[in-house]
This record gives structure tokens, C-alpha cells and sequence, in this order.
């Protein structure tokens, strides 16, 4: 996936929620139901799965730099010696 969708998707996300919430739309406004027994460790689960595999789309690709990246820098001043 490209960075850049990634961008847009995120950027949609925002722009929607921030839609729900002016309009009086609360997930917690629900709260009298009551929730299936385990329904708080499966969604924290779900929730970090899905924090690190974002994380490692969006970041990996930020901060990773390639193999040789300091051997490039390296060899342009070997004639200092």
C-alpha cells in the first residue's frame, strides 16, 4: 500500500469522526447494553494488533534506511586518509 493512501485513508478517518462527533454521535452512548463476557480483552487485542501492524506500515518505511546507507557516506570520504 502506498504511503500516500495510507495518508488519505487516515486523514478520511479523521475527517469522519470529527463529523460523528459534532452531530451528537457517541459509540458510548450505547453503554447500557450489555457487552458480551471478554468483550474488553478482545477489543484491547484487536486494538494493539492493529496499532503495530499500522505502525509498521507507516513507520518501518519512514525510518528504515537501506543496507548500505552508511557505506555510501564512508567511501566519499576514504580520501581523507
Amino acid at each position: 500500500m502506498c504511503k500516500n493512501t495510507v495518508y488519505i485513508l487516515v486523514a478520511i478517518i479523521l475527517v469522519l469522526s470529527v463529523i460523528a462527533e459534532f452531530c451528537g454521535i457517541h459509540m458510548h452512548a450505547a453503554s447500557w447494553w450489555p457487552l458480551p463476557f471478554g468483550y474488553n480483552i478482545f477489543f484491547g487485542f484487536v486494538g494493539c494488533a492493529a496499532l503495530i501492524i499500522f505502525s509498521k506500515l507507516i513507520l518501518a518505511p519512514l525510518l528504515q534506511r537501506d543496507e548500505d546507507y552508511y557505506d555510501r557516506n564512508e567511501s566519499a570520504g576514504e580520501d581523507d586518509e
